[in-house]
């Protein structure tokens, strides 16, 4: 929600090995606070375009590492590549900043849950959004959002944009969701607890929600596409945040178990 903290790297980027980003360090680096806005432009040279950047002594993970991993978790869990971006926007945050903002428009039932989760000892995390080149231009462009866990350098949320059609199909294969859901997280070498999956009852947009809860514990929202069962979105409770009455009335009404 802190609109004030967002570095903005132009960038044309090129991938190393298919997976990772190049990205160049500027002849001098850029010190920070969390809340300074830094502008780095794009330079082309021997008829390619390269990216500079400008190294930031900002916690843990540095920006310019932060759009590396970002880029390797699309390529890695969405098979999406980053040749195509014409930006990467990479924002640090902490859940204690949504709670104060959402404290007095939430319910009281709701606002009453927001102050006990705001007692916890929440994570810092880094959000890098990916905005294509075409779309630069657009007031409020679609992205590729990736957030990572600053202390643990753990990707716990991923929503990824692609043009392809949404499918018209409404008839969910819970089989079909299951096995998705589980391939996917082998693939970060998680393992989904036994009998926790829940689907939603109906379709929307040719997607689906899956809650399911992780062995260590912390509950996942997915989002699966119908067209061909593959995971667009998820995120990990990494704060393991109380849910609110509101979500817990949504989970009891409108999903079922598996």
């Amino acid at each position: 929600m802190n609109k004030k903290n967002i570095l903005v790297f132009s960038m044309a980027l090129t991938i190393v090995g298919g997976a990772t980003a190049a990205v160049f360090a500027a002849e001098n680096a850029v010190h920070s606070t969390k809340n300074k806005v830094v502008t780095v432009a794009s330079k082309a040279g021997n008829g390619t375009n390269q990216t500079t950047v400008a190294k930031v002594a900002n916690g843990k993970i540095s920006d310019e590492e932060a759009v590396k991993m970002a880029t390797k978790a699309l390529k890695d869990y969405m098979g999406l590549d980053a040749k195509s971006f014409g930006e990467a926007r990479v924002n640090r945050t902490n859940a204690q900043e949504d709670f104060k903002f959402f404290m007095d428009l939430y319910s009281k039932e709701d606002a009453a849950v927001l102050k006990e989760n705001a007692k916890k000892d929440t994570a810092n995390v880094i959000v890098v959004q990916f905005i294509r080149a075409e779309d630069l231009n657009q007031p409020m462009p679609a992205s590729n959002r990736i957030v990572i866990n600053e202390a643990t350098g753990e990707i716990v949320s991923l929503t990824a944009f692609t043009n392809e059609d949404r499918s018209s199909e409404t008839t969910i294969d819970d089989a079909k969701v299951k096995s998705a859901v589980i391939s996917f997280f082998d693939k970060q070498q998680k393992n989904v607890k036994e009998n926790t999956i829940k689907v939603s009852k109906s379709a929307s947009s040719g997607t689906v929600r899956v809650l399911c809860n992780l062995e260590d514990g912390r509950d996942v929202d997915v989002t699966i596409s119908l067209k061909n069962y593959t995971v667009s979105s998820y995120e990990i409770n990494y704060d393991r945040l109380l849910p609110l009455p509101s979500e817990e009335k949504d989970y009891r009404e409108n999903f079922r178990e598996l």
